[in-house]
């Protein structure tokens, strides 16, 4: 029996008709999982790379610490420089001094407290003697920041203790009160 041509039509439209939801089914079921699998493994490459990135960084800020230090005779020099024989007040002034200025900011107060001294359980270390820093600075957020970045990347063991922010008054200048911890060999 052969069709009308009206049949032959409903029988075609109901055939793409399928096609079409037999298409959606296959990309609902096959197509986007994969593209969501495919989003989240570039999500992780991604992250994956900044770290890689990050360590690489650190690995070659490591590197050239290790280059910088070779220089020194010994390890005692080294260790000398981070942990001093003695309190040397000006020296950590003048680190202090120094790294404010590079980053903009003016020194308004210094104040040193020497704090008790630490005694060692081993006979072969020195006792640890602590200097109680208190810098008053001014300047601009951004310039502090970078103060604080100084301070830690500064040969000097310091501990920053405490900050406090105040306004100074005009648009982006502040006040800061630092107070830091910094060591010594006591003898």
């Amino acid at each position: 029996m052969a069709l009308k041509s009206s049949g032959k039509r409903a029988m075609s439209l109901f055939f793409g008709l399928g096609i079409l939801i037999a298409s959606l089914v296959g990309y609902a079921t096959y197509v986007r999982p994969a593209y969501n699998k495919v989003a989240e493994l570039r999500g992780t490459l991604i992250a994956k790379q900044n770290l890689f990135e990050e360590k690489k960084q650190a690995v070659n800020k490591v590197e050239a610490l290790i280059k910088q230090y070779q220089g020194a005779d010994r390890l005692q020099d080294v260790i000398s420089m981070s942990l001093p024989v003695s309190e040397d007040v000006s020296s950590v002034f003048n680190q202090l001094q120094a790294i404010a200025s590079a980053n903009g900011l003016s020194v308004q107060v210094f104040n040193v407290q020497p704090l008790s001294t630490k005694p060692s359980s081993q006979s072969l270390v020195q006792p640890l003697g602590t200097l109680r820093l208190t810098l008053r600075l001014g300047g601009t957020y951004a310039a502090f920041k970078d103060f604080i970045r100084g301070l830690e990347t500064n040969i000097r063991a310091m501990d920053v203790v405490s900050l406090k922010v105040e306004s100074g008054g005009r648009g982006d200048f502040f006040t800061y009160t630092v107070v830091a911890d910094t060591y010594y060999q006591a003898e």
